[in-house]
């Protein structure tokens, strides 16, 4: 978020501890999007029904959101296991028929090179590149689950370098944009330009979880 937001990242890794809003604003196929954009921490489950949404601050807004973006850590494959988990809840809450989800991975910069150190060893080298061909063939079962199973987006990402950070969010926006179009969302026509002056974006709102 801070990538995408104020261009900034820091190396001190401060967990999300607490709610964040952001209202920044992009443009897809020429019309003008408010979007707000909700970071939240670790919950310990989606929100069933507007009751527990609403008895609980850091649900709020999460069964409304227009789309959702689900991170997990691509230097730890285990932490997909909390977005299969989440995503499950999601379906099973509330209808995700007309509402884009797409599956992050993060922090694609720490994943492991089979590049040896002039401290390693043949041994070491073996081992390594072990580990590495195990975290690839999880990746590839991520990516088979999310995309063909799934019917969502996914997309591989490092914040640290702002490698495809913006790139993530269009993706996103596109599904959005799509979707609106289609019929899926509000209207099933493009909406139309209302302003005198012919130059003036339309503006959309869209909500981020």
């Amino acid at each position: 978020m801070q990538q995408f937001v104020w261009s900034d990242f820091s190396d001190e890794y401060h967990p999300t501890d607490r709610k964040h809003t952001y209202y920044p604003s992009v443009i897809i196929n020429e019309h003008l999007y408010s979007i707000k954009i909700t970071d939240i921490p670790v919950i310990p489950y989606f929100p069933i029904n507007s009751y527990y949404e609403w008895a609980h601050y850091r649900f709020y807004g999460l069964r409304n959101a227009t789309a959702y973006i689900l991170v997990f850590d691509l230097s730890n494959v285990e932490t997909f296991q909390y977005i299969r988990t989440l995503r499950d809840q999601m379906v099973e809450s509330r209808d995700m028929r007309n509402v884009p989800v797409l599956v992050v991975g993060n922090k694609q910069d720490l994943l492991c090179s089979t590049t040896p150190s002039a401290a390693s060893g043949l041994q070491q080298l073996a081992i390594a590149e072990s580990a590495c061909g195990d975290s690839r063939e999880k990746r590839r079962n991520i990516v088979n689950l999310v995309r063909k199973h799934w019917k969502c987006g996914y997309v591989e990402c490092s914040a640290k370098f702002n490698w495809r950070v913006i790139a993530l969010f269009k993706e996103l926006m596109e599904m959005v944009d799509a979707l609106e179009w289609s019929g899926g969302g509000k209207s099933s026509e493009p909406p139309q330009d209302s302003s005198t002056g012919g130059g003036s974006s339309n503006e959309n709102r869209c909500t981020v979880a």
